[in-house]
């Protein structure tokens, strides 16, 4: 089959990456489009919009992004509103544009609660996944762009990002934004795309920072040096397009600056931007990692579809002579290169940081799927080996704990009984898991049969050759997956990590006129449900310290000899509300 980027003529003197007219689209052809669209939407509404607030904050991340937004609809601090923090009122560490966002939507539907701020992650989440599909449908064709959105909206890192209260869903949409728009631009050297590319990078700057400036101007470089062609550079109107990007984003970073000061300066722009590329005790922060912990997370953020990797890999190197710089592969693959590079030098390391290049990734699987369908079924008969031994070792696994979740359900303790043998770090996970997979059974139960079924399909599939009907059954199988994690496993193990509940225990003991502190802790999920300023207590103890205070469970285990006839432990009904680290604490006498 004859490559579509490859077909189009290329004149002598035309520029790099010419594209042809657009052919005609029959009135079948638009019909596709817009029901594999649909089809996109449809999935991103079970996968994304579906339970996006049941689970409560129970991690460190969401509830300190969702104190900025609570600062914003309550405070009215729109330009750097301070949030509580370990050491006071701290500084975001972030740019605002996701705070707005989630801000806006608490503010339309009047309640700055999960699902508000996590609203914006998963409304961007879908623009991408449009933008892949409309890039993979005009690269090659709509069955390309629908596997390529389809494989990216259940990539375990994309599914995870894209249903939470972060900001990493934010850069991630702008720099996608700009380089796709790049890539057409490089394409057809129409200005029209200029627009968007300025645009996705002021996006990916109030998102994050300077990077949604720096990844973009390295591939614009790594192109010009591939094409050795330099005219591409004045065409792109640079002083315009660096002139709309510093209004559009500088504007805020100098009013922040006014505001904040220093302390913005040296929280945002150094501690963030600078010193996270130093390996050092005295400028950096966490999330220090070798180089090749990242090609690790790569592989684990892609899965399910890491699987197809080696396919894609060996169609791209039979096609090797035929691939030239003006190829969009080429491109997909410098833009991979130059974010995975990028983050690589640093030193700290998060694998959520590699999901802008995910898009490219997923783009590239969806020209194999659609290449694939279409080649003789024998031309990767080991890929089809290897994945279906691999689909009898996951339908293994998924019937182990299909039987374990029916056990219990029966009433046997079976994730009790062999809690012992568990590492030590999971071992308090267990009650909690037998309760989850108590409480939703059917849900549970159902969907695993789905997923297993789905799995049997696949090993059917592999072993027919059918590449359709493979990429089918691991969409269904990862759907169903993520369906289960979002419905029941995830929620029920957050609510009991999660304050929230401790937080209600706590209002209803303490009166409107009482006031609570912390002491010697600290929380920022606690902060969010309490939705309002809890001060730090530093003075002494226990003489002369508040009457209602609020402590690790450990550090007051500790400390209680020497308070014992001045304080005592808040004990709740709800078992839930004493799960969590925290422990409430009043002075007796009063």
């Amino acid at each position: 089959m004859p490559d579509p980027i490859e077909s189009v003529p290329i004149e002598p003197a035309a520029s790099e990456f010419p594209i042809a007219a657009p052919p005609a689209v029959s009135r079948w052809s638009a019909l596709t489009i817009v029901c594999y669209a649909a089809l996109v939407v449809i999935a991103w509404v079970g996968l994304e919009l579906w339970a996006l607030g049941k689970t409560p904050f129970h991690t460190k991340g969401e509830p300190r992004e969702g104190l900025v937004v609570w600062q914003m609809t309550h405070q009215g601090s729109w330009i750097l509103p301070r949030r509580d923090g370990p050491t006071g009122m701290e500084v975001p560490s972030k740019p605002p544009l996701f705070h707005w966002l989630g801000a806006v939507t608490s503010l339309i539907r009047g309640s700055t609660d999960e699902w508000s701020i996590r609203f914006p992650s998963a409304a961007l989440s879908l623009i991408a996944l449009l933008c892949v599909f409309g890039a993979g449908t005009a690269l090659w064709s709509a069955r390309a762009g629908l596997c390529a959105s389809l494989a990216l909206m259940t990539m375990f890192e994309w599914a995870r990002a894209s249903t939470g209260a972060r900001v990493d869903m934010t850069l991630t949409f702008g720099l996608q934004l700009a380089l796709l728009s790049l890539l057409f631009f490089l394409r057809s050297r129409a200005a029209r795309w200029l627009i968007p590319l300025y645009a996705g990078m002021a996006v990916a700057v109030l998102g994050k920072g300077p990077v949604g400036v720096v990844l973009p101007a390295v591939v614009i470089l790594v192109m010009v040096a591939l094409t050795r062609d330099l005219s591409v550079l004045r065409q792109m109107r640079l002083a315009r397009g660096a002139l709309a990007v510093g209004v559009a984003a500088g504007s805020w970073y100098v009013l922040a600056l006014i505001v904040g000061g220093w302390q913005f300066f040296y929280k945002q722009i150094l501690a963030e931007n600078i010193f996270t590329f130093f390996d050092s005790q005295k400028f950096g922060g966490g999330h220090r990692h070798p180089a090749f912990y990242l090609f690790g997370a790569l592989l684990l953020g892609v899965l399910p579809w890491t699987a197809f990797l080696p396919g894609l890999a060996a169609r791209c190197w039979r096609q090797r002579r035929a691939i030239t710089v003006r190829d969009a592969r080429v491109y997909l693959l410098v833009w991979i290169l130059v974010v995975f590079g990028f983050y690589a030098l640093a030193a700290s390391k998060r694998s959520v940081y590699l999901l802008s290049l995910y898009p490219a990734v997923a783009l590239l699987l969806g020209w194999w799927a659609d290449e694939q369908s279409q080649a003789p079924p024998e031309e990767e008969r080991w890929l089809a080996s290897v994945l279906r031994l691999v689909g009898w070792l996951l339908i293994a696994t998924v019937a182990l704990v299909l039987a374990i979740v029916l056990l219990e359900s029966l009433g046997a303790p079976i994730l009790l009984a062999v809690r012992g043998w568990l590492p030590a770090t999971a071992q308090g996970y267990a009650p909690w898991i037998s309760e989850t997979a108590r409480a939703g059974r059917w849900v549970l139960l159902g969907l695993l049969v789905a997923a297993l079924a789905s799995l049997y399909g696949c090993v059917r599939a592999a072993a027919a050759l059918h590449w359709k009907g493979l990429f089918a059954g691991i969409f269904s199988a990862a759907t169903a997956v993520i369906l289960s994690i979002n419905l029941v496993v995830l929620p029920g193990i957050a609510e009991h990590e999660s304050r929230r509940s401790f937080i209600a225990a706590v209002r209803e003991t303490l009166r409107p006129d009482h006031e609570l502190f912390f002491f010697r802790a600290f929380e920022y999920d606690a902060v969010f449900y309490w939705q309002d300023h809890i001060p730090i207590y530093e003075g002494p103890w226990p003489a002369g310290a508040p009457r209602y205070l609020l402590m690790d469970k450990a550090e007051w285990e500790r400390m209680r000899p020497e308070a014992a006839e001045q304080y005592e432990q808040v004990t709740f009904a709800d078992r839930r509300a004493a799960d969590g680290s925290l422990v409430l604490i009043r002075r007796t006498g009063r």
